[in-house]
Order: C-alpha cells, then structure tokens, then sequence
C-alpha cells in the first residue's frame, strides 16, 4: 500500500471501486447464468435476468474504469511529452491536469442530469427507476474525478512518486508479469 493512503480517515473507501466492480461482476455472471439455465433447462424463462445483467454492466464498466483510473492503468502515449523541457512540461501538465478534471466534472454533471431525467423511466421488465443505470455513470465518473483531483493536486505540489501501484513481482503479491 502506498504511503499516501496509509493513515488516512478514508481508508473505508480505498478499494470502493474494486469493491463495487467486483460485486456488480457477480451479479452480472449470476443473472446471465441464471437466464441460460432458465430459458434451456425449465419451461419458464427469467425475464428480468435481462434487466439485471443491464444495470450489473453498467456499474461493473464506470467502477471498474474509475478502478482503472485509480492506478494509473488507462492508457497513455508519452514519447513526445517525454522530449518536451521539464519547464514547460511542468506547465503543460498542469494545463492537462485541468482539462482532464474539466472532462470529468462535466460527465458527472451528465450523469447527475440523466439520473433527475430518468427517474419516472422506467426499466422495462422490473419496472425501478432507469435513472440506476445512469447513476453508474455519475458515481464512476465522480470517483475519477475525485482520485485525480488528489493526484493533481500533488503533482502540483510537486510530488512525482505514483499514488497507487499494483504489485509487478510475485514477492509483492503480484502475478509477476515478464
């Protein structure tokens, strides 16, 4: 565990994503399995399997990406920015800083929209709210936002050292990749 989390009052929420991800993966493998054995094996399909299987995906997609976004793990092209001075490259980050939070502010505000739109639309087999699907969207990109406003805010302050880092050798407890 990295040093920046170490003691914090958050610690409760430092695997909420994977949590999240995991538990909407669970869910996601049981209501697709449970509508094959229904629909192959007895006579009366699971109709809401379809609108379980939905609502799972969506929160497994914007947890799992904002788990993603947690350890650094999108992807990213650095050749050129490596080759820019340290001086302006300083500069430049930052301003790419404060877009990426732009982007992800304005995609939770989305989310926060769709949600207020969506609550008297309905699913159509289990009848909640489609505004569940859209919350999704809100709470994924709402983490994004918040761990890399943190990462920001101490590349501003000038700390470099990664803020999450999942393990590379099997002596970390990682699988050790070549």
């Amino acid at each position: 565990m990295s040093k920046h989390s170490q003691g914090s009052g958050l610690r409760p929420f430092y695997y909420f994503e994977e949590v999240i991800a995991g538990t909407a993966l669970l869910v996601l493998v049981a209501a697709v399995c449970w509508g094959v054995v229904t629909r192959y094996i007895t006579e009366t399909p699971a109709a809401w399997t379809g609108d379980i299987a939905s609502v799972s995906f969506a929160w497994l997609i914007f947890m799992g990406s904002a788990a993603a976004f947690k350890y650094g793990m999108h992807m990213s092209i650095d050749l050129a920015w490596m080759l820019i001075p340290a001086g302006p490259r300083r500069f430049l980050g930052a301003l790419v800083d404060l877009l990426i939070l732009a982007f992800l502010a304005y995609a939770t505000w989305l989310g926060v929209k769709f949600c207020l739109s969506t609550m008297d639309d309905p699913m159509p087999i289990l009848r909640w709210p489609r505004a569940i699907l859209y919350a999704a969207l809100m709470c994924g990109f709402a983490c994004m936002f918040l761990r890399y406003a943190g990462i920001a805010l101490r590349k501003f302050k000038g700390d470099t050292e990664p803020t999450h880092r999942l393990a590379e050798t099997p002596d970390e407890g990682g699988a050790g990749w070549a």
